[in-house]
């Protein structure tokens, strides 16, 4: 059985896909989660581990093909989504990657889903995710990383996959996109200066968050943030201002 995941940001579209792959494919297909954003995918695919992501390409808060920046290693097969974008298209086939155009047919769906079978569980090489970047993008410098300094040497990570950083006295501990959480051996400032301050906002003296994983912010009891993990970190009274403005400009 092959277990799934549906990203897309239409309700009526991941509602679509589902019945119909119930309907056309329950014996080969089990859908194992669906979310409304990439960053509720990624969380998806870290907690469940699916074999294989249906992915809408447009979306309104990041595009589908951003999904590589959020693993150091792709273990997932993936299966784009598109309207009508020839030149993602044109991108998609240079990686050699799969794709379905809207509306989604069965026809599509089952060729698809014989070439996942085909290729089955080979996952996305390193080189054909480069070449998707490189398309869409030719001055990217594939994908961002930062060294942290650690007590042995240096740990490589995805920017976009670190979500939050705490003080811990004059160590600094970084939690990650999958749950995990690495003790570095530097103050949160020096930390802080390693990280693009566009993407990361230090919300109080033992804070530094990624403004892209804030789920919600409240004034009630105090000002908080709430992350899409659902970790609850308090925005220092002096820094509210500041923060608001940073988070409503983005």
């Amino acid at each position: 059985m092959i277990s799934c995941i549906i990203i897309d940001d239409e309700k009526p579209a991941r509602d679509a896909l589902e019945l119909m792959l119930i309907r056309y494919f329950h014996e080969k297909v089990k859908v194992i989660g669906k979310a409304e954003s990439l960053k509720e995918g990624v969380f998806a695919i870290y907690k469940q581990s699916p074999d294989l992501v249906f992915l809408d390409i447009e979306m309104p808060d990041e595009q589908g093909f951003n999904i590589f920046n959020y693993f150091q290693q792709v273990t997932f097969s993936v299966i784009f989504i598109t309207a009508f974008k020839e030149y993602a298209i044109k991108a998609i086939k240079l990686a050699a990657l799969d794709y379905i155009l809207k509306p989604v047919s069965v026809e599509d769906l089952k060729e698809a889903i014989a070439l996942y079978e085909k290729r089955q569980h080979a996952g996305v090489p390193v080189e054909n995710i480069e070449k998707l970047i490189n398309s869409l993008n030719p001055a990217s410098n594939n994908i961002e990383k930062v060294a942290l300094p650690t007590f042995h040497g240096f740990q490589l990570e995805k920017v976009n996959a670190i979500v939050y950083c705490d003080a811990d006295q004059n160590y600094t501990k970084v939690h990650t996109i999958d749950g995990g959480e690495l003790l570095i051996s530097k103050p949160l400032n020096a930390i802080e200066s390693l990280l693009p301050s566009k993407l990361f906002y230090r919300i109080h003296k033992s804070h530094l968050v990624n403004l892209n994983y804030i789920k919600s912010y409240s004034r009630n009891e105090g000002y908080h943030v709430i992350l899409e993990d659902g970790t609850k970190l308090d925005v220092a009274t002096r820094r509210n201002d500041d923060f608001i403005r940073a988070l409503t400009r983005r």
